[in-house]
Formats: structure tokens, sequence, C-alpha cells
């Protein structure tokens, strides 16, 4: 009784252990936000908590692991809702109710949990208060961005304790800087390398503004409304290598400003009323961004305190006039932009002495008519140039020798001029040309040879040409071209062939754009060769629809090609092309062209004889003669009710009135015939899944008559009616023929001997495979009774069981086909394999018990 009173107990106590267990799990999973709101407000301020599945995150935040970084997105910012993760890295409030200020109190970051927070990114936001000690306490903090958050003011020792800041960003805040004449320093952080105070309301920069922030090397004061600074402001700055004072008020520069900056490589006074650069000595710059200011001439000694510029910008100065001299002491120029200026006349020996130029950009220059004749010179024979913009110039001609210099050139862009020509001499210099852009021009037609030795071309533009007229023949030197856009041209047709062009015209051609012409009609065989092309745009001319209009949109749909355009439309001149909602496809073209979605038309069949026809079952006639492949291979053609000639012409009234004349014909036979039609049907249909090719014999008198000696009356005639059906969902090709044969007495005896040997063969082939079959039938019963004999006789014996049949059937075998081969059985189970079961998963050798995860 006592062990028995112990098991109910035991199991009384595991039930109760399990109903609290699934309980407890129970609570957990429906516990809400507020109660979890409520735990983390039981936690103090020093003790850990982790972020992971039994940690939830912070109610109006996201919590996400990228890269091995757990960053927290948050909408809000408060102490007493919210608490965070130990090992929350980044925390980003972005967008804030601007009804509730974002307050940032005494050591705010370390109350919600982020010890170890590293970057805190807090924008477009309103943040009314940034107490001095708000940040105090985050040794890992290096990256801080508080920009567009109407911030007022910020105290100079914020960021005192926070030793590894590197990136401070401040911009778009109407904040407070010491005032002209004041001792006072901005900001103490010593570590901070980049600092972003752009668009803050500066007016004034102080010789102390930046006094205890020395180790910056970025520096970003842009859109400040500037107008002046000490001289000494940057002097204190020994590591700055960028500078941005862009955007400002600052109409000229201290000669020695910059005097102590030793390390400062790139400068940015876009944007600026200054009238020269001149006297500014700064040794070691390497780019220097003076566009849009009040600069109108570059004389030849502006640059003499800055002769490593490699960079150089001058665009939108208005500037009128360059001395031919100006730029030749920047021997390690790499990049020159005069673009946006008013420049009406550039010198051959501007750029003699710039041998490292890559990039030179002279672009919307409006009153620069013409380069220079003999092109620019240089002074090593050759410039490295690879890019060359002139576009929007108002040039009238290209000379032969403008670009003799420009040997390595791959990209020119010489669109919104007013070219009228080209000479094939022109690009002939230039065979490493991978992109021509001839845009916006007035060029009418290409010489066939314009881009004869640029065998590397990859991309042409034409577009906004009057092209009246376009040669092939000038896409055969580049075979490499994938890029061609003739768009909004006047162009009648897709471009002139002849049969002799090779088949490798723009075979690696992708794109093609012949939008807003003059096209009529595009002929499938202009596009054969375009084998990898994938997008077309004909958008917006006057197509008519047509069988070549058909076939092009055939052969388009089986190419994949799309007609890349979301909103173009095709409609015919006569018809108004409205807007659609319909998605934009070759089955719309073909409706707005068509009026009807028809995208797989088929080419109409070539006409031949009755006497053909016999002719090739003649030459077949020794057992290879298929039918199917005889009227599907080109050659059958519709012979028309009235018995005229057809000339290789589909007659769709014929079609219809042939089709309608076959289907009361055949209704009547039909129930008998439906077995025999769908056996041949799926014949055909293993030999090409596209075509259903269905062959019918209709004895019928053809309807024109035949001279005969014999008799007169007696009429001999073959009736063909090819049928094109479409299906209306898939838009797949069906074909049907219709063959009606209708041969009379007047034939003759001999005429029907190779049918009559064909069937007496294929009679005598078919009764010896049936004797054959008979022979096997016959033997595998002899063998069937050996075997039932052999059963009676062996259960007859003495001692014998039914369970030893087996072991006839073993005799039987050995007796007819030799000795017995024994076979492992294929279902036999492979041997088991155990396992100790003293041998634990602790004790197994692939147990990692050394592996612990990564620290973060």
């Amino acid at each position: 009784m006592g062990a028995r009173s112990r098991e109910l107990f035991l199991l009384l106590a595991v039930c109760a252990v399990s109903h609290s267990l699934v309980a407890n799990k129970t609570q957990k999973d429906s516990v809400s936000p507020n109660a979890l709101v409520d735990q983390y407000e039981d936690y103090g301020d020093d003790q850990e908590v982790l972020f992971n599945e039994d940690r939830p995150c912070p109610r109006d935040c996201i919590c996400t692991l990228y890269q091995g970084y757990k960053i927290a997105k948050c909408n809000r910012l408060e102490v007493n809702t919210q608490k965070f993760g130990d090992d929350i890295t980044d925390l980003v409030v972005e967008n804030a109710d601007p009804g509730m200020s974002i307050q940032l109190t005494d050591n705010i970051f370390k109350k919600l949990g982020l010890h170890k927070i590293a970057t805190v990114k807090i924008v477009n936001s309103t943040i009314d208060f940034v107490s001095p000690s708000a940040f105090h306490g985050l040794s890992e903090l290096y990256a801080v961005n508080l920009s567009n958050n109407k911030l007022k003011s910020l105290h100079p020792e914020t960021f005192a304790n926070n030793k590894k800041l590197l990136l401070l960003t401040l911009a778009n805040n109407p904040l407070k800087f010491p005032e002209y004449g004041s001792d006072k320093y901005f900001l103490n952080a010593t570590t901070v390398q980049e600092l972003d105070i752009s668009y803050c309301n500066m007016k004034y920069i102080t010789a102390n503004t930046f006094e205890n922030m020395p180790g910056l090397m970025y520096l970003n004061v842009a859109g400040n409304n500037l107008s002046d600074m000490d001289p000494d402001t940057f002097k204190k700055l020994l590591d700055l290598e960028e500078l941005d004072l862009s955007d400002n008020n600052i109409k000229s520069l201290p000669d020695d400003i910059f005097s102590e900056n030793n390390e400062l490589a790139t400068l940015h006074i876009q944007r600026n009323p200054i009238e020269s650069v001149y006297g500014l000595n700064i040794s070691d710059l390497l780019t220097l961004n003076a566009g849009q200011t009040n600069i109108k001439f570059v004389g030849p000694s502006m640059f003499n305190g800055m002769k490593f510029i490699a960079n150089l910008n001058l665009s939108g100065n208005n500037m009128e006039k360059i001395h031919n001299q100006a730029f030749h002491k920047l021997v390690e120029l790499n990049y020159l932009d005069l673009s946006y200026n008013n420049l009406t006349f550039i010198s051959s020996i501007l750029i003699k002495e710039n041998i490292e130029l890559d990039i030179f950009k002279i672009s919307n220059n409006p009153l620069l008519r013409h380069l220079p004749v003999e092109g620019f010179n240089c002074s090593a024979e050759q410039f490295n140039i690879y890019l060359f913009d002139a576009s929007n110039c108002g040039l009238e001609e290209i000379y032969d020798n403008s670009l003799k210099t420009f040997t390595a050139l791959s990209v020119i862009n010489l669109s919104g001029n007013n070219i009228k020509s080209l000479n094939n001499k022109v690009f002939s210099v230039c065979p490493k040309l991978v992109e021509v852009n001839l845009a916006d021009n007035m060029l009418t037609t290409l010489d066939v040879k314009v881009f004869e030795k640029n065998n590397e071309l990859g991309k042409l533009y034409l577009q906004g040409n009057p092209l009246k007229v376009l040669s092939a023949e000038v896409f055969i030197h580049t075979p490499l071209l994938t890029w061609l856009d003739m768009s909004n041209t006047e162009l009648t047709s897709l471009w002139k062939t002849n049969k002799n062009h090779p088949e490798t015209l723009l075979s690696n051609l992708t794109f093609l754009n012949v939008s807003q012409n003059h096209i009529t009609e595009i002929k499938q065989n202009q596009l054969d060769t375009l084998n990898r092309l994938r997008s077309l745009d004909i958008s917006n001319n006057p197509l008519v629809c047509n069988r070549e209009f058909e076939n092009l949109m055939t052969w388009l749909s089986k190419r994949k090609v799309s007609p890349d355009a979301n909103t173009a439309r095709i409609a015919n001149l006569a018809t108004d092309a409205k807007e659609e909602d319909e998605p934009y496809s070759w089955e719309f073209l073909t409706l707005k062209t068509c009026g009807k979605a028809t995208v797989h038309p088929v080419e109409p069949l070539p006409a031949v004889s009755d006497e053909e026809i016999w002719e090739r079952i003649d030459e077949d006639a020794e057992g290879n003669f298929d039918l199917k492949n005889t009227l599907d291979d080109g050659k059958v053609a519709d012979s028309k009710a009235d018995g005229k000639p057809n000339d290789g012409k589909v007659d769709s009234d014929n079609f219809d009135d042939a089709d309608d004349a076959d289907d009361e014909a055949d209704d009547e036979d039909e129930d008998d015939e439906e077995e025999d039609d769908d056996d041949a049907s799926e014949d055909y249909d293993d030999g090409d899944d596209d075509v259903d090719l269905k062959v019918k014999l209709l004895e019928k008198s053809s309807s024109t008559p035949k001279p005969s000696t014999e008799s007169p009356d007696k009429e001999i005639g073959v009736k063909m009616a090819i049928n094109l059906l479409e299906n209306d969902s898939t838009y797949d090709l069906e074909r049907e023929v219709y063959v009606g044969a209708s041969v009379e007495e007047e034939h003759g005896r001999y005429d029907y001997l190779w049918p009559i040997l064909i069937a007496i063969l294929g009679a005598l082939l078919l009764l010896i495979v049936i004797a054959k079959v008979v022979m096997v039938v016959c033997g595998r019963r002899n063998k069937q009774i050996r075997y039932n004999s052999a059963i009676i006789a062996a259960m007859s014996n003495a001692g014998r069981t039914k369970k030893d049949c087996g072991l006839v059937y073993q005799q039987l075998s050995e007796e007819l086909t030799g000795p017995a081969t024994p076979k492992l059985s294929r279902y036999q189970p492979l041997p088991s394999v155990t396992v100790a079961s003293n041998m634990s998963y602790e004790s197994s050798p692939f147990h990692h018990s050394n592996i612990v995860p990564e620290a973060v």
C-alpha cells in the first residue's frame, strides 16, 4: 500500500509541475507591451539587460541586427517608459512627433540602458534641451548626428568626456557661435576629426572658434552666409585636409589664411562672390572647386601658389577669356572643367603642358563655334584624355584634325551642337572610342565609313537629328555596338540593307530606339541578325498593319524582346492614341495598330501543283515517305475555289469560305472518324508541339476541268485548303491542312502501279510480323504448360509441402537456363549499426564543448 501511495504521490507531483510550466509559458506568450515596460522599470541603472529573445525591444522602437551590430530605430525617446538592452550599439531616432520634443537630460543614455552605445543619430526632430552631461559615461561613443533638430544652443563641454568621439554632425540647427571679438571657443572636443556645422546660421568665424578641436581633418561650414573670417581662423588646425566654404558670401580670402595648413588637399569655395584666387599659397592642394564664382578671367599666374592641383573646376563663372598659358604650370592636372561659361575661343596650346589630363570638359559654352583646326597641341605628342565633353557649344563643324592628339579617347560628347556633317576622318584618329554622342545636331545622313576605324564602339546616340536615310553599312565596322538610339529623327525606314550585308551586322546590339520617327514599315529581315536584342522602342511611328508588321510582332514575341517604354503608344495616324491603362506590350501595340491582339501570324505557303506532290510520293515510295513533312515544309499552297492561281498570297475570305464548306461536309462523318482523327493528332503532336497538322483525304471533284482525250466530262483535281487558326489565350500558331483528292479512271492502270506495289509490300510485311508474334506466343504457352506439369508432379511426392514449391522453380530454371546465379535481394535490409548504450552525447567525438559564440 505504501509503494502505491508513493507512486500516486509522484504522479500527482509530475502533473502539477507540468501544469505550472504550461501556465508560465501561456502567461509569457500573452504578456502585454505595458507589462514588459513594467518589467524594465524594475531594473536599476547598474543592471545589465541583454538584447535577446527574452528581452523585447522597447516601445516605439524596432531592433534589428545588421552585420553584427544591434541597432534600435525609434520615433521617440523617453526615460520613464523605455529600457534598452545593454548590447545595443546604435541608436537612431528619426522624424519624432514635433509635439513631443526630445530633452537630453543628465546621463539620459545611461538611464536608458545604453552603456555601450557607439553611435547616436537623432535627426529631423525637435530637441529643446541638451544637458552638458547628457553624453557622459559613454566610453564607446564615436559618432553623433544631431542635424535638423531646431537645436539653438550647445554647451561647450558637452562632449569633453567622450574621448573616442570622431564624427560630429550638427548641420541645419540655429546654433549660437562665439561673436566677433570674443575669445570663447565653440566646443571642447579634442578627438573630433570630422565636424559638420553647415547651415547653422554662423555669421563670423573667430580665431578661437575651433581652438579646442585641434584634431579636425574635415570641416564643413557651408551655407552659413559667412562674409569674413579672421586670418588666424585655421592656423591651429594643422591636420586639416578638407575644407568646405561653399554657399557663403565670401568675396575674398586673405593670402596667408592657409599658410599653416600644409595638409590641406581639398578646398571648396563654389557659389561665393570670389573674384580671384590669385595669391593663395596652398602648396599641397590637390582639388580646387571654384565653380559658380565671379572669376571672369584666368591669368597666367593665378595658380602659382597651387602648382600641384590635380582637379580644377572653373565651371559656371561666366568667363569670357582664358590666357593660353593659364594652366601650363599645373603639370599634375587630371581633371579640368571649363563648362557653363561664355568662352568664344579656345587656344590650341591651352592644355599643351597638361600631359596627365584625363577628363576635359568645355560643354555649355554657347558662343564657341569651332575647335582648333589642327587640334590641341601636346608637348608629349599625344594626350591621355579618355573623356572629352563639348556638348551644347554651338559647334558648326568638326575639322578632320580637331581630335588628332586625342588618340586615347574613349568617350566623346558632341551633342546639342549645330554639326551638319562629319567627315570619315574625324573619328579615325580615335580607335579606342567606346561611346559617341551626336544627339541633337543637324546631321541628315552619315558617311558609311565614318566609324571605319572604331571597332570598339559600344554606344551610339543619334537622336534629335534630321536624319532622312541611314545605310546599314554604317554599322558594318562596329561589331561590338550594344546601344543605338535613333529616336526623334526623320527616318522613314529603319535602315537600308543589301543582300550582301554580313550575318554579324549588329549581332551584339541589345538596345534599339527608333521611336518618334516617320517609319511606316519595319521588315523582319532587317532585324534577323540582331540575335541579342533585348529592348526595342518603336513607339510613335505611323506603322501600317500588314503582313510585315504581324511577322515583326511574332519575331519580337518569340525573341522575348521588351518594348522598353512605359507610356509610349503606337497607333495609325487615322486613329486617336488615347491614354490606356493596359500594360505596354507587343500584344497591346498590335491591338492599337491592327485592332486585334494577334502576335503570331504565319507566312503564306507558296503554290505547288498536284504533279509535284505525286513526284514527292514517288521519291519516297520505299517507305520513308512522310506526308506531314511534305505538306509542312513550306511548299504547300492554297488553290482557290474558283481555280485561279494563288501566287503565294493568302486570301482570308477564301479561307473562311473553305472553312465553312469543309465544316459542313465533315459534320456528317464526325462521329465515325473521331477516333481516327484523335490518333492522328497525337502522332503529329509528338513531332512538333507548336504545329497541329490534320490531314484529311476528301473525295471531291475539282472545280477546274482538265482536258482529256478519252472523256471530256471526266475531271481530275486536287484541292488543298490551309486554315490558319489562332489560340486566343496563348497566340500559339496552329496549322490545319485539309487535302481533298479525287482521282478518276483516266489516270490509267499504270498510274496506280506504285501505290498498289506499296500496298502489297505492306500487307506482306504485316503478315510476317503477325506470324512472328504467333510463334512467340505459342512458345511461351509450351513453357507455361511445362512449368505447371512440374509443379503438379512435385506436389504429388510424399513429404513435400506447399512451401517447398520454390525448389521446383529452381530446378526447372537450372534445367532450362543452366546453373542458377545467386543474387542479393534488393529489399534485404542492410546490417544495422548499433551504438553502445553507455555512450552519451557528451562523449561523442563531434561534440564541440569548447566552442563559444564570438564576442560582440
